[in-house]
């Protein structure tokens, strides 16, 4: 990955990024910290971050800096899964970027690419092609194949097949082996608009008990989707009663890397308190892999889990996949027979 850069991100010195999404999400998280660790490799400043061209961003400062900076500045799109005409608020708010600044070098993480309306092909094709400095890059081979089919014969634009930016947070075995464990399973599950078939639905979200049948019975389990548990420490409490007595109410922290990795710390602990995990979030799995948790991933509606995991990850040991809830339980049967590491409760 850092070799990979190196050379895409060669004479950067300043960068602004495209694409800074603030809410829960531990993946969006982990990407947003993952590409400070891999620009703070690379002796790269970022100096502003904006999501929309004409919305909570103050764009005449974010091209003032740029020029400031020439030859050595340039614009990274931030890594992700918004590079699609599923959602189709991010991919115009790109579009509409690269065409306000087709006098800067534009640089990308990696992203997912799910693209199938026509009308919104053929404009994402002529936006991205006024650009003559334009570098892509893909986080699994479908997306890289459309990427290369769609604009290898356009000038100046290239693209790239690189792992998820995550990968940069290296291994963090050490959340899974330090990690206190409250459940036997979690079950890190969507909670919108990807929910695929073969969902965990009709296992509530909280906490309760499964019974997986066997020689193993009953462990228990947590639900959750990261994308909707507040993170401690950065905000102030919903209400007064939500603050711990004789303690002074947290102020509300503002710096976007700051906020960030404390979510991402959040997620990879959410990981570690358990002893398997199921989800169908792809950064469930990315960061399991990271930690070492077992798990079985699931696919979401757009297909990104799998087709990134038959990209990088299908020989990783403590990765399962599972095509419905029914067959994941199976799998972590199997796990706790195996290993007979059930919670002391159930012991």
């Amino acid at each position: 990955m850092a070799i990979a850069y190196s050379k895409s991100l060669k004479g950067v010195r300043y960068a602004n990024i495209w694409g800074y999404l603030e809410t829960e999400n531990k993946g969006d998280a982990a990407i947003w910290s993952a590409q400070q660790i891999l620009m703070s490799m690379l002796g790269i400043e970022m100096m502003e971050a904006c999501r929309f061209v004409d919305r909570d961003c103050d764009i005449k400062r974010f091209r003032k800096v740029l020029e400031e900076h020439r030859p050595h500045s340039a614009i990274i799109m931030a890594g992700g899964g918004n590079f699609n005409d599923y959602y189709w608020e991010d991919q115009p708010s790109r579009m509409k970027m690269i065409e306000t600044f087709t006098n800067v070098s534009i640089r990308a993480f990696p992203q997912s690419v799910y693209m199938t309306n026509p009308e919104r092909i053929k404009a994402t094709e002529e936006a991205f092609g006024k650009h003559k400095d334009l570098q892509l890059a893909a986080r699994d081979q479908p997306s890289y194949d459309w990427l290369d089919k769609t604009f290898s014969q356009k000038e100046g634009i290239e693209s790239h097949l690189v792992p998820d930016i995550a990968f940069m947070w290296g291994n963090r075995s050490d959340f899974r082996v330090n990690g206190q464990k409250t459940h036997d399973i979690l079950i890190l599950a969507r909670k919108d608009m990807e929910i695929s078939d073969g969902d965990s639905s009709d296992i509530e979200f909280g906490e309760g008990e499964l019974d997986l049948g066997g020689s193993v019975g009953k462990v228990t389990y947590q639900k959750v989707d990261w994308k909707f548990t507040q993170t401690p420490d950065i905000d102030p409490p919903k209400a007064t009663r939500d603050e711990p007595a004789g303690s002074s109410a947290p102020k509300r922290e503002n710096g976007k890397n700051q906020r960030a990795w404390a979510k991402a710390i959040a997620g990879f602990e959410l990981l570690g308190s358990a002893r398997f995990v199921i989800t169908d979030r792809l950064h469930g799995h990315i960061l399991s892999t990271l930690i070492g948790v077992p798990h079985v991933l699931m696919d979401s509606k757009l297909g990104k889990n799998l087709n990134f995991h038959n990209t990088w990850t299908r020989d990783c040991e403590c990765t399962r996949v599972a095509f419905s809830i029914d067959q994941a339980l199976d799998v972590a049967r199997l796990y706790f027979e195996k290993e007979g590491k059930l919670s002391k409760s159930q012991v």
